[in-house]
């Protein structure tokens, strides 16, 4: 935390000492005498009630990235007072990202006067626009943020088309590690250009509302995002938590064990099943439009039986055997426990995703003891925390067969379990990597997901609309009645004024 405020209050100052430099001659046409530009907050609040604006504004200061859209916003009045008001004047402001306003100070400042006295901060327009921004940007950066879901490995729980809002207090706010980046992007501009710079602070969280437990949906950052190496820029992933730190995982026949005991069953979870037809195909057309499922794979035809392979539910695949007489069998598609995948963690124990483990989750303060079979699991996880290995026992130049874990991790897995890149496939989830969890899906659309672009094809999932992440409960009418007022308070206003 200490580290945290450190950083912060660096950032401040280095804020404080570029405004001063963009905009001193600016305040001396003003009337403000240069002892009083140079005090840190004081010189704000003389900006604050010159505008008029209300002094609780303050508050977004004291925040590295509200602080920014604060300046950003005091130094376009600045413009507007000594004239620079035209279109082409903001956008040579924000073209050269803010560099515009000391090109005024140092070669006009001579030159120009006040332009106009300052409308009442509630009567201009812009500023209330601004206002918008930084209270949505506040919203989504330390309260709530919105995610769509763009691949099928939660299917069963979270669809393709599911737009989410995922609270970021839940687990304990974690406290933004890259403040120099784009407004509302997460770690690329048109998914070329990066849209951070890569200057982070310490990793900082605040306490919990509550800890994460067993089968919870959890969204992080995907641990091995090569392409981003900032924390909170890799890639935003969502899964369910099958292990806590300290527990141990073991899966066979395709079923998930967790301290020897089985994990609960869920009806939301999908699994592969082998389907063969007798005389005529399935009807692939009648399944997805019926019974909502999407991954279906055509395998072979033989001697008129055909056979597929989809992903469904346990009582989708009991619906199925129920609607078709002409099913030969239908059955999960378990690998077999000598089959090896080449690309399952950690890479040299011969597992597979039906046979996995036993494998123990590494807890804060663990003592491991390292050796051959063991040092592939935990090698990423020591150099993650900060330290060198050399050779296979040589920590920070020196020889040590027992590491002391930093962090605590979790085992993540999607619900649908044959169609999902998950820890299985890239080992732990840092606690430091966790973003929240997910709360409420406000939007849902089913799109052709080989074209989903194709606007005229996309049909909205109403029943899915306003409705908490189980399904239990649809707030969809309260939305509506919500906006139908917010609408006729809104015309009202508008019209007394």
């Amino acid at each position: 935390m200490f580290q945290y405020i450190l950083f912060s209050g660096i950032f401040l100052l280095f804020e404080h000492f570029i405004h001063v430099l963009g905009t001193w001659r600016l305040y001396k046409k003003l009337g403000i005498t240069y002892h009083k530009v140079i005090i840190p907050i004081y010189n704000i609040i003389l900006l604050f009630k010159i505008n008029r604006i209300p002094v609780w504004f303050l508050f977004l200061l004291f925040f590295p990235l509200t602080s920014i859209f604060l300046l950003v916003f005091l130094w376009i009045n600045l413009l507007k007072m000594f004239g620079k008001n035209r279109r082409r004047d903001i956008f040579l402001f924000l073209f050269t990202f803010g560099w515009y306003i000391f090109y005024i100070n140092y070669s006009y400042s001579k030159n120009i006067v006040v332009a106009s006295k300052i409308k009442k901060f509630k009567e201009d327009t812009g500023s209330s626009i601004v206002l918008a921004m930084i209270l949505s940007f506040l919203t989504h950066t330390y309260i709530v943020q919105p995610f769509s879901i763009p691949t099928s490995s939660m299917e069963g729980t979270l669809l393709v088309g599911d737009f989410i809002l995922v609270s970021k207090i839940h687990y304990g706010l974690r406290m933004p590690i890259t403040p120099l980046s784009i407004p509302f992007t997460h770690n690329t501009i048109l998914g070329k250009w990066k849209s951070y710079i890569s200057f982070q602070w310490p990793y900082f969280r605040l306490p919990p509302i509550k800890n994460i437990r067993r089968n919870d949906i959890v969204v992080f950052n995907f641990p091995k995002d090569v392409k981003h190496k900032v924390i909170d820029r890799k890639e935003n992933y969502i899964k369910r938590c099958v292990g806590l730190p300290g527990d141990s995982i073991f899966i066979k026949n395709g079923i998930v064990f967790i301290n020897h005991q089985k994990e609960k069953s869920s009806k939301e979870k999908q699994h592969g099943y082998l389907i063969k037809t007798k005389n005529i195909p399935l009807n692939i057309e009648f399944i997805k439009d019926h019974l909502d499922v999407e991954d279906v794979e055509f395998i072979e035809e033989n001697n008129d039986e055909y056979l597929y392979q989809i992903m469904l539910t346990e009582k989708k695949a009991i619906q199925i055997k129920n609607l078709f007489d002409n099913i030969i069998f239908i059955k999960k598609y378990i690998l077999p426990i000598h089959f090896k995948e080449e690309s399952i963690f950690p890479n040299n124990l011969g597992w597979n995703r039906d046979f996995f483990g036993p494998l123990l989750i590494p807890k804060k303060g663990d003592f491991i003891k390292l050796n051959s079979k063991n040092i592939n699991i935990y090698y990423d996880l020591i150099v993650d925390e900060g330290n060198n290995i050399e050779k296979k026992y040589f920590i920070n130049h020196k020889r040590n067969n027992y590491y002391r874990i930093k962090k605590n991790y979790y085992f993540m897995m999607g619900d649908n379990r044959d169609n999902s890149y998950d820890s299985r496939y890239w080992g732990f989830v840092p606690e430091d990597h966790i973003v929240g969890k997910p709360i409420f899906i406000w939007m849902s659309i089913d799109w052709n997901r080989e074209n989903p672009l194709n606007f005229f094809n996309w049909k909205f999932r109403w029943n899915r609309m306003m409705t908490t992440i189980n399904g239990k409960n649809s707030y969809l009418s309260f939305f509506f009645a919500f906006l139908f007022s917010y609408i006729l308070f809104y015309k009202t206003i508008k019209n007394s004024s």
